[in-house]
């Protein structure tokens, strides 16, 4: 059996900023990303959506991948990942309404987005994180 190499994080947190950003890399995902970055305002919006949906939700996620039996781990997933995106439309409704209104329905879409889904469960099995 091969041995795992464990890869310092500046490494694995560059790894999924270009070499495997899927927005620059293969192009998956560009329709939401072409649709709201039609001015600054709404790119930096989205992203920052988006940032913190993918922080949350993979930090929710490696800490109870162990306790999640496989044969309900994407739907759990998935719930964590709404949950996250549930928080940010919630948010820019209330403190934001010009961004909400512009994003429109691209912000709930990080739900079905499979990058996310993929991303999530990609960074929980590769990462062994434990409680604190």
């Amino acid at each position: 059996m091969e041995a795992k190499t464990k890869t310092p994080s500046g490494q694995e947190l560059t790894k999924g900023l270009f070499r495997e950003n899927p927005i620059l890399i293969i192009m998956l995902g560009l329709c939401a990303t072409l649709a709201c970055s039609g001015n600054a305002t709404d790119a930096i919006g989205m992203g920052a959506a988006f940032t913190f949906v993918m922080i949350g939700s993979n930090v929710v996620i490696a800490l109870i991948r162990k306790v999640t039996p496989n044969q309900i781990r994407i739907p759990v997933f998935i719930t964590v990942i709404s949950t996250f995106v549930t928080i940010v439309d919630y948010a820019m409704k209330a403190y934001t309404p010009a961004l909400s209104r512009s994003l429109g329905v691209f912000v709930p879409l990080i739900v079905v987005n499979c990058i996310v889904m993929g991303r999530a469960e990609a960074f929980a099995s590769r990462t062994a994180c434990s409680p604190l």
